[in-house]
């Protein structure tokens, strides 16, 4: 079957992670002791049930280890974390062969959207490439973070095509890969080798390579 759309994790796909963590690190020497205690409450939240809004359930967390109201834990996190790497990301830049094979893709008639954990704002435009996607959105407005399946299907309705004719594009195996198989879409691995028994459809490492393989699917 055709592959009639690519979706794209954001963080780590589009770009290498050593690029942000070079031009974040004041952020992360500013603020250690918030970072730390949201980086634990990502991970415990992937983790587990809640009822309610994603950004109010993360601030409970986050405002429980830093004994601190959540209110307060809310406006923390969106002026020191969510605010600081959004300023900062301006300076990130793409892998250099991801604009001209997005290009390639796009004129190939395949539909792009893009997904990112964090929110997405402004990053594509400061990437380059915000013009070649018909959609993106961060998974907190799903009210879930991958690997849950929730904000897969939303890819998928977005899409508005079955899951087997999308293809699902990241770097992260256990997140991106896993959560994107959950729910029957096709996945590329970006990694410079594949997973032991990975369940990935393709691992490749340069851009270049995933365009030819779509390719030689679709023709």
């Amino acid at each position: 079957m055709r592959i009639k759309a690519v979706g794209f994790d954001i963080d780590g796909t589009l770009y290498p992670n050593s690029s942000m963590y070079v031009y974040s690190t004041f952020a992360f020497i500013k603020h250690p002791v918030l970072f730390s205690h949201f980086g634990k409450a990502r991970k415990s939240i992937r983790r587990i049930r809640y009822n309610g809004d994603f950004r109010t359930a993360q601030a409970k967390l986050v405002a429980a280890s830093l004994h601190m109201d959540v209110k307060e834990a809310m406006e923390v996190i969106e002026r020191d974390i969510y605010g600081s790497l959004g300023k900062v990301f301006k300076n990130v830049k793409p892998y250099k062969d991801i604009r001209p094979v997005l290009i390639s893709l796009k004129a190939e008639g395949l539909a792009l959207g893009a997904m990112s954990d964090l929110p997405v704002g402004k990053k594509l435009e400061y990437l380059g490439i915000g013009d070649l996607f018909d959609f993106s959105f961060s998974t907190e407005e799903t009210n879930f973070l991958k690997p849950s399946p929730v904000p897969f299907k939303y890819l998928v309705k977005e899409f508005d095509l079955l899951p087997e004719e999308i293809l699902y594009v990241g770097n992260n195996y256990e997140y991106d890969i896993l959560g994107a198989v959950s729910v029957g879409l096709r996945t590329a691995h970006l990694s410079r080798r594949p997973v032991p028994g990975s369940k990935a459809d393709f691992t490749f490492s340069s851009f270049t390579e995933l365009r030819d393989w779509i390719f030689s699917i679709n023709n």
